[in-house]
């Protein structure tokens, strides 16, 4: 079992590697886009080869392909987040010896770990700041992608309208069904408010009373 402040190391590295996995996908799309324009432009036949020799598909490379990954990226990284509060529960739970587990809590997922940590642990969670808040925003808007194919109900996503009101990176788009939209830019701030996150945790980690968290060990 790795230990607390091993646990949050862990993650923090592991956000790096998703960060570099997005910026990689995004610009994949980017590149595929200008491959797509050239190959009508050119008339280049291993390019149309490369598209079925379609010529209607810019809007799917620049707005609606990018879209399906974009929420893609959104259920992943707020999964992982999940799994590793969870980890963090195990791991606090064995190196200070506390007699319940967090699955003993009602509830689940990020606000299950939260309530077990705050409650049995000394571990101090960082949930005043921002990057708490911008963690749990994106948590609600990722159950309507997961429960609602990121359809938008006005009564049932009354919460999740209201972050999208406010949130200059997130959109509504209002045509037959209502759906949401995310930039590119929603997902980095998410990665980042992560990584804050992690940044203070591990800092809350080594006032931890067992030594054995140090992290030179």
């Amino acid at each position: 079992m790795q230990f607390p402040y091993q646990v949050v190391a862990y993650f923090s590295v592991e956000l790096d590697s998703y960060k570099l996995f997005i910026e990689m996908s995004e610009r994949n799309w980017i590149e595929e886009s200008e491959r797509y324009t050239s190959s009508i432009l050119e008339d280049d036949e291993p390019t149309l080869h490369r598209f079925n020799y379609r010529s209607d598909l810019a809007s799917k490379l620049n707005d609606e392909f990018p879209q399906y990954q974009r929420k893609s990226y959104l259920i992943m990284l707020v999964s992982i987040f999940e799994d590793f509060m969870n980890q963090l529960c195990r791991s606090v739970e064995a190196d200070l010896d506390i007699k319940a587990s967090f699955t003993d809590f009602t509830g689940s997922g990020i606000e299950r770990a939260k309530q077990y940590l705050s409650k049995l642990s000394s571990l101090a969670l960082p949930v005043s700041g921002k990057e708490w808040k911008q963690i749990k925003d994106a948590q609600a808007i990722r159950n309507v992608i997961a429960h609602a194919a990121g359809h938008i109900d006005k009564k049932a996503h009354a919460k999740q309208l209201k972050i999208i009101d406010s949130n200059d990176n997130l959109e509504a788009e209002y045509y037959a069904r209502t759906h949401l939209n995310i930039d590119s830019e929603y997902v980095f701030n998410l990665v980042s408010a992560m990584k804050g996150f992690t940044d203070k945790l591990l800092a809350e980690c080594e006032k931890l009373p067992n030594k054995k968290i140090n992290k030179d060990t």
